[in-house]
């Protein structure tokens, strides 16, 4: 019987040999290149990408201050979800925990491979249940996915819980900390790499960054889960285009910076607006780029800013999440014109 992290790999990937292209053979940089199939005419994009992303690796790894032997990049953070229940999880026997309300395709990744997904609902105050998580696992429980800060509620989970849990469960903790820079500096659970080896991160360039129609997502793991993903990773996922406008923003942090302290200070602007607007029932505080709202005339009041060019989230979850809104941060013109039209409406 395998333990330790080969424990927690699906037999058939640890047998795999993975795809290779003849590239990696070669290390040098001054050759001819007729490997691959390729058109030999230079259109600027007639070769193949980086299979490797070296790169770009380099990049994320100077931002993020890692090594980039933990990481693995994908076509978006979809892409590593479900690679790591394809890596993790054997179908018709293993599991997985997700929560509700919380981003809905860790549950889809799991159907589609196969994998039973246990949802647990939150507890009132959006956050798991610590204490009873557990009960609900059992040895063939291979993942749980964390979303922190949480999407649609937009509050962080407790970071020591998180490190408390790792040290309890047997399989894979995945925190998902795509909305992480919007958060308090520190909160990170990459904090908890070098102590908690199943524990993995999943970040993205496509929110702070503003890369979402890029689709660079950021799986942060121990290297030896970092080596079997990369036997299932497609070799060219991620395309040349891509990866050299990643490197080129990932170079202005500047600016990077500058929009995340505008994109909060808005957020707290839009969040003491809605909490004196009587139209919601409740509104709630986020370390995210968006707002967390609940109306009694939810749809109402959805297609009335959809017919005005206003296009916000309808997140009614029940039991917790009854007429839930996601509202995203905008410019200060775009939020000047939203709260303007709110302002303006007329409930049912």
């Amino acid at each position: 019987m395998k333990t330790g992290i080969e424990g927690l790999i699906r037999e058939n990937i640890l047998a795999l040999e993975p795809y290779t292209c003849a590239r990696q053979e070669f290390s040098g940089t001054d050759a001819t290149l007729l490997d691959a199939n390729e058109s030999p005419y230079d259109t600027g994009f007639n070769r193949y990408p980086d299979p490797f992303q070296r790169e770009l690796k380099r990049a994320v790894a100077r931002v993020k201050g890692l090594d980039e032997s933990r990481l693995v990049l994908g076509n978006g953070s979809d892409e590593l979800i479900d690679m790591l229940v394809r890596v993790t999880c054997e179908p018709g026997r293993d599991n997985m925990i997700v929560f509700s309300p919380s981003y809905a395709m860790y549950g889809v990744c799991g159907r589609v491979n196969g994998v039973e997904t246990r949802v647990l609902d939150l507890d009132e105050g959006f956050e798991p249940r610590w204490d009873a998580l557990l009960d609900n696992a059992d040895e063939h429980t291979r993942l749980i996915f964390l979303c922190s800060p949480n999407n649609p509620t937009g509050n962080r989970w407790s970071l020591e819980r998180t490190r408390e849990l790792a040290g309890r469960f047997n399989g894979w903790l995945v925190v998902d900390e795509a909305y992480m820079d919007f958060a308090e500096e520190g909160a990170s659970a990459v904090s908890l790499l070098a102590d908690c080896p199943r524990v993995v991160v999943l970040q993205t360039l496509s929110k702070a960054w503003g890369m979402a129609g890029l689709r660079v997502g950021i799986c942060i793991a121990d290297p030896a889960l970092v080596a079997y993903l990369n036997r299932v990773k497609p070799p060219y996922n991620i395309g040349s285009l891509t990866q050299r406008a990643a490197i080129e923003a990932l170079a202005d942090e500047d600016t990077f910076h500058a929009r995340v302290r505008q994109i909060v200070g808005e957020r707290e602007r839009l969040f003491r607006a809605f909490s004196r607007m009587a139209i919601f029932s409740a509104v709630y505080p986020s370390e995210a780029n968006f707002i967390l709202v609940q109306c009694a005339h939810h749809e109402s009041l959805r297609g009335y800013l959809a017919a005005n060019g206003i296009i916000i989230r309808g997140r009614h979850i029940p039991p917790l999440l009854a007429g839930g809104l996601r509202v995203s941060v905008g410019t200060p013109g775009e939020n000047d014109r939203l709260l303007t039209l709110l302002e303006q409406w007329k409930r049912p």
